[in-house]
């Protein structure tokens, strides 16, 4: 059975129960509220609005990040095959001797 972990956030007191350890549950709500406080910087909001507005923001940044990772696997496979073309030509042009 997954230990219950109780965490705050935004004055809320949550209890859950996660697979992971207490340590990356704190970890993640510190993450959370870092954010949380970066989008109420610079508005004023009510908690929804805030709440809201930062997971618009975190959805942003999580699918500018795996398009990045996309990109750079797509990079890396068309440059494993012109490796391969290029192992291939050699193999090709050497086996004549």
């Amino acid at each position: 059975m997954n230990p219950t972990v109780q965490i705050n956030i935004l004055g809320r007191e949550y209890s859950l129960r996660s697979q992971e350890s207490e340590a990356q549950v704190q970890r993640v709500v510190g993450f959370i509220e870092e954010k949380l406080a970066e989008t109420a910087s610079s508005k004023s909001v009510d908690t929804r609005d805030l709440t809201a507005l930062t997971l618009l923001n975190l959805a942003g940044q999580y699918l500018q990040l795996l398009d990045q990772q996309n990109q750079g696997v797509e990079q890396q496979d068309t440059r494993l095959q012109q490796l391969v073309e290029s192992l291939e030509r050699a193999v090709a042009d050497n086996s004549g001797c």
